[in-house]
């Protein structure tokens, strides 16, 4: 259907419409799905919660930085990406080394040294890079570290959805957490995972989780990592400011980012990707392998 303003009122259009747009505008200040912001405030706290008969507390639904996925699986991914190390199974500052053969699907390198630095790895499929890769890789390190600097800068200034800071046992016994941000800060004690961790993603493919620590971070020997519900390694981030040591026999999830050093012990796995920013990376018979069903949240 068409319509005409009349000749007495079709001077009040171009006003009329520049009043009604300003008084209905606005900007989307949540930031895009390439992790470059927080995506705007929690919707709730203490989406972290603890199965019967272990301490803990907490509801059982939240999301973070605008993060539409908590039962709702059409919105959009909001969490941290990976960029330029995202084909890096393991990057290191100074060196990469192993015990014993270890199998890695991806990359390995340092940003610091040498292709020598990388111990280990001298299958025909290991692929090494360090700052004296011929060109065009002589930098590829440099700027992958330069992207893992980005990432602790999109996460670290993330809101707390769930705290576990004055949780005695920190991550211990049976634990499940929800899509967001837990953070694990103490000026005293250290994180310990020890038992069986559930990461629910409630049905939402586009969840993240952050785990965020401000010392360090021991996994136990044979403890549990569990994706539930449509939960995906690569939508797992460990932020963990100092050292990251994963015991043996454990089967681990998520991109670990430590502030010095990662040490996986003998027989764990890694489904993710393991980057310290300061240190190095230290194997021993492991399996490292870069998530590939889920490129959209990197």
């Amino acid at each position: 259907m068409n319509y005409r303003l009349s000749s007495a009122f079709r001077f009040l259009a171009i006003p009329l419409a520049t009043l009604l747009l300003a008084g209905c505008g606005g900007s989307d200040a949540d930031g895009g799905s390439d992790g470059g912001g927080s995506g705007g405030a929690p919707e709730t706290a203490g989406h972290a919660g603890r199965s019967a008969g272990t301490a803990g507390s907490g509801g059982d639904s939240a999301s973070v930085g605008g993060n539409d996925g908590v039962g709702n699986p059409g919105g959009s991914y909001r969490g941290p990406s990976v960029r330029s190390a995202k084909s890096f199974a393991a990057l290191a500052y100074s060196a990469i080394t192993t015990a014993n053969i270890s199998s890695v699907t991806g990359d390995v390198g340092v940003s610091a040294g040498a292709m020598s630095t990388i111990t280990g790895f001298d299958a025909p499929t290991d692929v090494k890079y360090g700052t004296d890769s011929l060109a065009p890789h002589e930098q590829r390190t440099i700027l992958a570290q330069q992207d893992v600097t980005a990432l602790v800068g999109d996460i670290d200034p993330r809101a707390c959805d769930a705290d576990y800071t004055d949780v005695v046992g920190g991550l211990t016994g049976d634990v499940t957490l929800y899509p967001g941000v837990t953070c694990m800060n103490s000026f005293s004690a250290d994180v310990l995972l020890n038992g069986h961790l559930t990461l629910d993603a409630k049905g939402d493919p586009n969840a993240f989780f952050i785990i965020r620590g401000n010392l360090t971070l021991t996994v136990a020997d044979a403890a549990q990592v569990v994706l539930a519900n449509g939960a995906q390694a690569c939508g797992v981030f460990w932020r963990i400011k100092k050292q990251v040591t994963i015991g043996k026999t454990v089967a681990f999830y998520g991109t670990v980012i430590a502030g010095t050093a990662i040490t996986l012990n003998t027989e764990s796995t890694l489904s993710g990707r393991a980057l310290a920013q300061t240190a190095g990376v230290v194997l021993d018979a492991n399996t490292v392998t870069i998530p590939s069903s889920c490129s959209h949240l990197e």
